[in-house]
């Protein structure tokens, strides 16, 4: 089904281009303003002046920061701060992290390059709804540079671990990893370059008998389709298949304890005062409410902020829980659905594994329907803020009017979803770690 080939990616001459370390930089779409800044300062090779550039007083239509990339990544060539692999390789990446409930975790997976199709050919799926604005930004940079300059994340399954255990045979008989470094995020990266011809035959096989979910990437898959859908065209639709057919993904194993998914947490902002008074009670239908006290004697980890959360991650997985913190009553409660999922009615046109998601029926029943954040609703104006981190969430919903609380979306949810052909809600899901940007780059001229 999926025909996933190594590729003679471009990496950074070590130690020429300067620290590894110094060189990389998070994905392009988690970058603050600040860090963007600061990550262009850190070094004049790093992966950000390709992938995310600034924009500049006096920038036009044929000098911009797109523009800038392209000329960037010729002149780091010509200068060897960039050179290309000799072979095609398969890039293994491990990562060890810390877990989001402070245990020591590590995920092992690759970066290969796989033949775009379209999702109706049902070979590569994707999860999650997208929105068209990150889509030009990043054709326009495409077009610049004729790269593919970070890698998206998809999600295969192999309960065996045959794929990246083959990988991991060939790295062992290696000297070492060709890059080992500790990110920004305390996150400790080594990469090899697979060039061994039976291993990369081997994973090339068995991932041709499986299907790719998109786990993070989405605009750049669509985005790459589109690139590749006008360049065919204007080459005459070439038989033979191009560079450009191809995409560099992240690859990783959906059956392994990693990757880890964090919730998405939802801010709301701009809710008009009998909303925010009355909220409670308007919930109280569907929904049966606990309300969390501060006792008298109470330390500071039986704080309502903690019982919630603590009471949310155990909440019964056969119904729909979530966390409510209202501010400006300073008051945190847990709402359980009174029904079994699924909660929304078939009516809505998606299947139960859709109906069943958390989000699904936040997004639809409580902000849509209950709270009227929608078309001609009593909050349409209101704002929703998307934060991944609980306790991001927790510091950030002091300046917001309701904050509500979500548990991870299961991987299980995700692929159901998925094979029933369909796409989760935006902001359902926070992979994490997020792979690097400035690993691996892969040019089309190579």
């Amino acid at each position: 089904m999926a025909e996933v080939i190594p590729f003679r990616g471009l990496r950074y001459n070590l130690p020429l281009a300067g620290d590894a370390a110094d060189l990389v930089s998070p994905p392009y779409d988690i970058i603050s303003p600040d860090a963007q800044r600061r990550y262009h300062e850190k070094n004049a090779n790093n992966a950000i002046h390709l992938d995310f550039g600034l924009d500049e007083p006096g920038d036009s239509e044929t000098s911009n920061r797109y523009t800038r990339a392209g000329t960037a990544l010729d002149d780091w060539i010509q200068r060897q701060i960039l050179t290309p692999e000799p072979d095609p390789a398969f890039y293994l990446l491990r990562e060890d992290f810390t877990g989001p409930d402070g245990q020591p975790a590590a995920r092992t997976g690759f970066m290969a390059a796989v033949r775009l199709a379209e999702f109706s050919e049902g070979v590569i799926l994707p999860h999650e709804e997208t929105a068209s604005g990150p889509k030009q930004d990043r054709l326009r940079l495409m077009e610049a540079t004729d790269a593919n300059l970070s890698p998206i994340f998809c999600l295969y399954s192999d309960p065996g671990h045959e794929i990246t255990g083959a990988l991991e045979k060939a790295a062992a008989a290696m000297d070492g990893p060709a890059i080992d470094i500790i990110d920004d995020a305390g996150i400790h990266q080594q990469l090899w370059a697979i060039r061994d011809e039976q291993a990369t035959s081997q994973v090339t096989k068995a991932l041709a008998e499986k299907i790719l979910l998109i786990a993070d990437g989405h605009h750049r898959y669509e985005t790459a389709l589109a690139y590749r859908n006008a360049r065919r065209q204007r080459d005459g639709d070439p038989a033979d298949p191009q560079p450009y057919d191809y995409l560099m993904v992240y690859l990783a194993n959906m059956d392994d304890s990693a990757p880890q998914v964090l919730p998405i947490h939802r801010l709301v902002c701009g809710l008009a005062p009998e909303t925010v008074a009355g909220l409670p009670a308007m919930l109280e239908k569907d929904f049966e409410i606990t309300k969390f006290t501060d006792g008298e004697g109470n330390s500071a980890a039986e704080s309502p902020a903690s019982q919630m959360i603590e009471r949310l991650s155990a909440a019964d997985s056969n119904r729909n829980a979530y966390g409510l913190y209202l501010p400006k009553q300073d008051s945190y409660y847990l709402l359980v659905t009174r029904h079994p999922r699924p909660v929304l009615n078939d009516d809505t046109g998606h299947s139960a594994a859709w109906r069943s998601l958390e989000v699904s029926v936040l997004d639809r029943l409580v902000l849509a329907e209950i709270m009227g954040i929608r078309n001609n609703g009593l909050n349409e104006t209101a704002r929703v803020n998307f934060v991944e981190r609980t306790d991001a969430a927790l510091a950030q919903s002091k300046d917001c009017d309701a904050a509500f609380f979500v548990n991870p979306t299961s991987m299980a949810e995700i692929r159901s979803v998925a094979e029933a052909g369909e796409k989760m809600p935006q902001k359902s899901t926070y992979f994490h770690p997020k792979p690097l940007t400035g690993l691996v780059f892969r040019s089309f001229r190579y």
